[in-house]
């Protein structure tokens, strides 16, 4: 059985990967006129660390 700590080290780095993907969603949408898309939601852009930038 793996070491607990590396598993959530593992996850973290996971959960990174994905946090990484989603802000580069986040910067394609308007680049491709979603932005325009009454249906697609409206959101804070967020930074990696997971907290909404205001302003």
């Amino acid at each position: 059985m793996r070491d607990v700590m590396e598993l959530l080290r593992a996850k973290e780095q996971e959960l990174l990967k994905v946090k990484r993907q989603v802000e580069a969603l986040r910067i394609a949408l308007p680049l491709l006129g979603a932005e325009e898309d009454p249906l697609v939601p409206r959101a804070l852009p967020v930074n990696i660390n997971g907290t909404a930038k205001l302003g």
